[in-house]
């Protein structure tokens, strides 16, 4: 079977033009066809759908890098890259349980993209935006299709402890935190705050999104508190009508830091030695406001619980257990919750 699929696959993507897998209505044809074909299979050979799947996944892998050694390492585009999008398609849709075969694909698309944006601009902005930011049309549903499709190609990365050597910032870094190339070299989760989706939000930060400020952007809760002092300062009004999506996102990122502090300009860093200062010094009359918490802003200690939480969560990003190694744990099932930032 692994030999006429491999034969069935090259006739039939000979025949195809280059072109042809750029529309994603052509991709979903392709994909409805080899489902038939995974379907069809199985039934008169008596096989596993998941071997079929497999089988067919790994031609198309196959394909992609015959196609490119043979252009000297260098990939071709057009079909022979945009076939990895049916096979990833197939990956989800059936559920492949493969990880060596998924991290191949992952690191297929990478290699040849330097990025992961479009398994990722579907969850954060929809199937509708995505066309007119990157001209490229998700192959998933809908937007609550992207956000499965997202979890299911994280899990497997956190699986496959992927990480990948980046040029901005130069180190390697794991799978949610490879940049987004034609969004400024940001990383998912600033997008994601920049464009207010706490639900794609809290995803990431329950994967282990990095929170830190790099030489690029300011840090997510930077970000946050910027544009919350903005409206604040705009308005005369004391019951200022802050967006309720900022206020979530804000809530969400400060279950994942012990204190918000900010960093203080390089000139002034340079001079004093101060690379950064509480929260509470820089934007007082936020907390004022009780937007951030005394213990969260360095007008307070933060509490004890909350510091167990970050430390294990640490603990558990280091050791790739993230989110669902909170569940092996032997400890009440809130406590789980409260690990796994579901509640503060």
């Amino acid at each position: 079977m692994e030999v006429l699929i491999d034969c069935y696959f090259d006739r039939l993507f000979a025949e195809l033009e280059r072109s042809c897998l750029a529309s994603r209505y052509k991709r979903r044809e392709l994909v409805g066809y080899f489902s038939d074909v995974i379907n069809s299979c199985a039934e008169a050979e008596k096989l596993d759908k998941q071997d079929v799947c497999e089988r067919i996944v790994q031609s198309a892998l196959r394909y992609h890098n015959i196609t490119m050694m043979e252009n000297g390492q260098v990939c071709l585009l057009g079909k022979f890259h945009n076939v990895l999008y049916v096979a990833a398609k197939l990956c989800y849709d059936w559920n492949l349980r493969n990880n060596e075969i998924v991290t191949r694909l992952l690191n297929d698309i990478f290699y040849c993209e330097k990025t992961f944006e479009r398994i990722f601009v579907g969850a954060i902005f929809g199937t509708r935006v995505t066309h007119f930011l990157s001209g490229w049309k998700s192959d998933f549903e809908d937007r609550e299709e992207n956000i499965k499709a997202l979890i299911y190609f994280m899990d497997h990365a956190v699986e496959g402890r992927l990480e990948y050597r980046c040029q901005s910032p130069l180190t390697r870094c794991r799978f949610i935190d490879v940049p987004m190339e034609s969004y400024g070299q940001v990383v998912p989760l600033r997008v994601a705050i920049q464009h207010g989706a706490p639900d794609i939000l809290l995803i990431m930060l329950r994967y282990g999104a990095s929170i830190e400020s790099d030489t690029l952007a300011p840090s997510p809760i930077e970000i946050l508190l910027t544009k919350l002092n903005e409206y604040d300062v705009q308005s005369t009004d004391e019951r200022v009508p802050y967006p309720q999506d900022l206020l979530t996102c804000l809530k969400l990122v400060l279950r994942t830091i012990p204190t918000a502090c900010v960093k203080t300009p390089n000139h002034i860093a340079a001079q004093s030695g101060v690379f950064s200062v509480s929260m509470y010094e820089q934007y007082p009359n936020l907390v004022d406001r009780k937007l951030v918490p005394p213990e969260r802003s360095g007008l307070c200690p933060p509490e004890l619980r909350h510091l167990c939480r970050c430390s294990i969560r640490e603990t558990l990003f280091r050791n790739w257990a993230l989110p669902h190694g909170i569940q092996a744990l032997q400890i009440p099932q809130t406590l789980r919750n409260y690990l796994d930032i579901m509640c503060d």
